[in-house]
């Protein structure tokens, strides 16, 4: 019987397959925007590839919310669109998931109360600037005798007459860094201002020709570990799975010192550090990019540095890490659910005591140049409510917000707009930033010589 039962599952969800068929969701507002405890209608209707009302079709939804909104349910497809009310009274985000039956894909909706009040439920420590002061004067020390590697490496043929690639490797005996980095043929000595490109959150090695799109400066692509910068594809899924690299995130949380991404945050600062020494860059000007995790570490770089002027940071993972105690939604990795700190009280609470110090919250407190972030409502892995606990503290007023109501991890789904895709933000300025300084600074030298 199990079996006959199986089987008619499997069929029916071959049948919706072939159908086309999927789940189409709207709400009343189109910016998915509401006050607090205001009533949102979900409209869920089931369309065939043709765009028709399909009726008779078994919908199965789950709403979870900021304030431990945890519902779920089944509705049957109709004629017309099939009405779902819902609310939460703090601010926050509600996120509708709904599936048709048999089939694993969901088709997401997000709605968002009032998000310009969140408030971040990770503390923020006294020693926060003490402690990354001293951290980064160990840098410094250490980078003044380790081991620096500048090989030329090869530059695609497209910007070979542009451009000359280097593999870079630092070796300072406790944490290590590379990346690769690309610098104008034509540069002179303080011509050029520094670019820091930084990696999402599964990527492996330093190499991306993303990095020769930006023009007129010097770009850094930050490897995210303790590698090689170029890995063959082949060889990539060997390197996800070393020890120091598979579950970083929530390696030794535990641990000041050695917590896996904390270890990436001062690999950025070793970066930094690094670049401010080559002779081309013109000494003032620094602008850094990423999304996701790549976004967290963008933060963590522009904290506290009058020489960064740009911070562009997608999505940003590590935020709010503290949520997911506080009937919030946190960010990735979701650190608290992890079953060794969720199930362990001895780690959880020693987790507690280390977060704050890598929670992305804090880093951007001390941000204090011009700032574009980017949020989508249906981010299932870094969710609206941290970035928006992110952004909501950022210690600047010149700063910008994206909005994509319907942009999950880097895309926008609703293809009926033009509004980018959540990681798609930032890049013409960067270019028009990087243009501006650069003029200033060819302008200055031609004034020097007069």
């Amino acid at each position: 019987m199990r079996k006959l039962l199986l089987l008619s599952v499997l069929f029916s969800a071959l049948a919706i397959q072939a159908q086309g068929l999927k789940v189409v969701i709207t709400q009343d507002k189109k910016d998915c925007r509401y006050k607090i405890s205001e009533p949102v209608n979900f409209y869920l209707s089931v369309v065939d590839k043709d765009g028709k009302n399909v009726a008779g079709e078994v919908i199965k939804y789950k709403f979870a919310g900021d304030g431990g909104l945890d519902k779920s349910g089944s509705v049957t497809s109709a004629a017309t669109p099939v009405k779902l009310t819902e609310t939460i009274n703090v601010c926050g985000f509600i996120r509708l998931s709904a599936y048709l039956n048999g089939i694993k894909k969901t088709f997401d909706s997000g709605a968002a109360f009032e998000p310009e009040k969140i408030v971040a439920s990770t503390p923020n420590p006294e020693d926060f600037d003490e402690f990354w002061a001293k951290e980064l004067e160990a840098i410094k020390a250490r980078l003044k005798t380790a081991k620096i590697t500048v090989k030329p490496s090869v530059t695609p043929e497209r910007w070979a007459g542009k451009w000359n690639t280097y593999d870079v490797r630092i070796e300072d005996g406790v944490i290590n860094a590379g990346g690769m980095l690309i610098i104008p043929k034509t540069a002179e000595k303080k011509s050029y201002p520094i670019v820091m490109c930084f990696s999402g959150a599964s990527k492996i090695g330093a190499y991306e020709k993303y990095i020769y799109k930006n023009y007129d400066c010097i770009s850094f692509l930050m490897n995210l570990h303790d590698t090689v910068n170029i890995i063959p594809r082949a060889e990539v899924s060997k390197y996800r799975r070393l020890p120091g690299i598979k579950g970083y995130q929530f390696h030794k949380a535990d641990d000041l010192s050695k917590y896996g991404t904390g270890i990436i945050f001062r690999r950025v600062l070793m970066s930094k550090e690094f670049l401010k020494t080559l002779p081309e860059w013109d000494g003032k000007n620094i602008i850094v990019r990423g999304s996701s995790m790549g976004g967290a570490q963008a933060i963590v770089a522009a904290s506290n540095d009058p020489l960064v002027k740009l911070c562009v940071a997608g999505a940003p993972a590590m935020c709010n890490h503290f949520g997911v105690l506080n009937k919030q939604f946190s960010g990735w990795p979701n650190l608290f659910k992890n079953p060794v700190y969720a199930k362990n009280a001895e780690r959880l609470e020693g987790a507690k005591k280390v977060m704050p110090y890598f929670d992305v919250v804090n880093f951007a407190r001390r941000v204090r140049c011009r700032v574009i972030m980017s949020v989508g409502f249906i981010d299932y892995v870094c969710a609206p409510t941290s970035i928006f606990a992110a952004y909501n503290v950022l210690g600047t007023t010149e700063k910008e917000l994206h909005e994509v109501p319907m942009g999950n991890h880097g895309a926008n789904l609703d293809k009926t707009n033009k509004i980018p895709g959540v990681f798609a933000y930032g890049g013409n300025d960067v270019a028009r930033l990087v243009k501006r300084m650069y003029r200033a600074n060819k302008k200055a030298a031609q004034m020097n010589k007069k």
